[in-house]
This record gives C-alpha cells, sequence and structure tokens, in this order.
C-alpha cells in the first residue's frame, strides 16, 4: 500500500509538518475523516508505476449535465502525485482538454521528469477509453524553513453558522451532495442567493464533512472560488473552467473543518473572466492560493 500524508499536529509550521500516513481515515472533532484519494475512490495500477483509475461517479461530477468537476481533475492528480512519491504537493496546475461523465472512469499516468534531492517535478496525464481529459503539471517535495512571511491576514467576516445558504439544487446526484458551502460576504454567483456586495470581492466558506482537509480537498474547495464572477457582475454567471492552478502554504492542521475562500476576480471580458483566490483554516492560518481562467457561459 502507498504512503498518503496528513499534517502532524503541533508540528512545526509549513509544509514541514507533514508526517506518513499508511491509508486510512484519521480522527477529527470527534469523526472520523478519509482522505480526497479515499473519498474519490481512486485506486493504484501496477505497484509503483505512476498508474491510477479514478472512477466518474456522482463524487466526481458537478458542472453542467453531470459533468467531471475542474476541482476533482485537478484534485485527483494532486492526490496521485503525492501518493506516487510520499512526499507533498507544493503546486499543481490543471489543463482541461475533455468533459466526462458519469457514469464513466478516468485513468493518471503519474510520470516524474525531475527527481531532486529534495523537489521532484511532476507531470500527469488523464484519460477515457484514450481521449486525453485533464493534464496536470506540479512539484512535490519538503525543504527545511529558513525564511517566513505571510502578508496576508484572514478577513473579519460571518462564522460558518451565521452565513447564508446558497441553496443550490441539482436534479441529479453530485459532488456538491458532499460538499457544504455558505456565503460570509456576497452573491453566490452560480445561485444568486445573497446580496451583491457591487466590487469584485466575495468570501466563501466551503467544507467537505467527513473528508479532512488534505492537497486534494483543497484543490476541489478551490474550485467554488469562481462564484464570485456572478457576485461581481450582480446577475448569475455560468462558467467552464479553461484551467486551474494551486500552491500550497501550510498544511491544515487535522482539526481543520471549514475553509474560507476569500476571492476575486480580477478581469471579465471578450468573453474570459479570470478569479483568484486565498484560502483560511478557521483559525487563521492560510493554506494555500488558487487561481484559474474559465470562458463564460450565460444561459
Amino acid at each position: 500500500m502507498r504512503t498518503y500524508l496528513t499534517p502532524l499536529v503541533g508540528g512545526a509550521g509549513g509544509r514541514a509538518g507533514w508526517v506518513g500516513l499508511v491509508g486510512g481515515p484519521v480522527a477529527s472533532r470527534g469523526v472520523s475523516r478519509q482522505s480526497t484519494f479515499e473519498f474519490l475512490g481512486i485506486t493504484e495500477v501496477g505497484q509503483g508505476a505512476g498508474g491510477y483509475r479514478v472512477p466518474i461517479t456522482d463524487r466526481a461530477v458537478g458542472g453542467g449535465r453531470g459533468s467531471l468537476f475542474g476541482g476533482v481533475g485537478l484534485a485527483a492528480g494532486v492526490a496521485a502525485m503525492e501518493a506516487h512519491t510520499g512526499k507533498p504537493a507544493v503546486w499543481a496546475t490543471a489543463q482541461y482538454i475533455a468533459t466526462l461523465y458519469n457514469p464513466s472512469e478516468m485513468h493518471l499516468d503519474v510520470a516524474t521528469p525531475a527527481i531532486g534531492r529534495s523537489v521532484t517535478q511532476c507531470r500527469l496525464q488523464a484519460t477515457s477509453e484514450g481521449n486525453e481529459i485533464v493534464n496536470v503539471l506540479g512539484a512535490v517535495g519538503e525543504r527545511p524553513e529558513k525564511l517566513r512571511g505571510v502578508w496576508d491576514t484572514m478577513p473579519d467576516c460571518l462564522s460558518p453558522a451565521d452565513s447564508v445558504d446558497p441553496e443550490r439544487h441539482f436534479d441529479y446526484a453530485s459532488l456538491h451532495d458532499h460538499v457544504e458551502v455558505k456565503m460570509a460576504r456576497g452573491m453566490f454567483g452560480f445561485s444568486g442567493v445573497g446580496e451583491a456586495t457591487g466590487d469584485n470581492r466575495s468570501l466563501v466558506w466551503v467544507r467537505m464533512p467527513g473528508v479532512r482537509v488534505d492537497a486534494a480537498a483543497l484543490a476541489i474547495i478551490a474550485d467554488y472560488a469562481p462564484s464570485v464572477v456572478g457576485n461581481a457582475m450582480g446577475r448569475v454567471t455560468n462558467l467552464s473552467s479553461l484551467d486551474n492552478t494551486i500552491r500550497y502554504a501550510d498544511a491544515a492542521p487535522a482539526d481543520t473543518d471549514w475553509v474560507l475562500c476569500d476571492n476575486q476576480v480580477e478581469f471579465v471580458g471578450n468573453g474570459f473572466a479570470n478569479s483568484s483566490c486565498l484560502m483560511w483554516s478557521e483559525a487563521g492560518q492560510l493554506l494555500g492560493t488558487a487561481s484559474q481562467s474559465m470562458t463564460i457561459v450565460l444561459l
């Protein structure tokens, strides 16, 4: 069995707080939590060969007509890179090539074109029946901390309990059935629920009950950040991701539950939109940053 990674509670700050964990869930706030690798049902193909299978079930879809949720494509890549190398992710980016629907299967092939003393560069291709679906590039590794600085701070905002339910309704089973979302500031751009702020920023709480906040989970959580586009435009705005990039900061403590996405849209025009977000733990720890480019689809 491959070694999976979980943050070491009480350890040093940064990614150095990671230790190996052989499979299996961990206890968090009295609830047994599984890794995102397990949640998505990823399995290894050929011991150590870099091959993995991802079943495309309701847990993997969330887009139009039940298509693969973009954040899941990136999350699967991150989970596979970490599992194959036994090292924590530093950054990853996904390029979306084609769409998959439930039910189907995605095959992941992880390559490591450069293996350094502390950092391994990874390249992953996800295919289905021989067709390219997602390409993922990234790096994994650990280095001793010699400098530290975090200049942004977590914004003051409503707690998840006091925030607005975006009232998302779907006529099919999907990933969204396993993710809770609360609007702490602004309108949820995919449903129109909440009050548009008239600027380019929104605050969204996201959690996945039963799944611990590992690197792959953050890739899924970050894909709720583009809801900020609808808030900025003051109308429901549907989007299709072209790419998705995530860069990791500190590993989430094992008891992390909700993640706050501090979202910003930088540009909307020419049929495209660019957005980014900072992801914070409830305790105010910066967990990572994310950004993506999207096409605008008005329905």
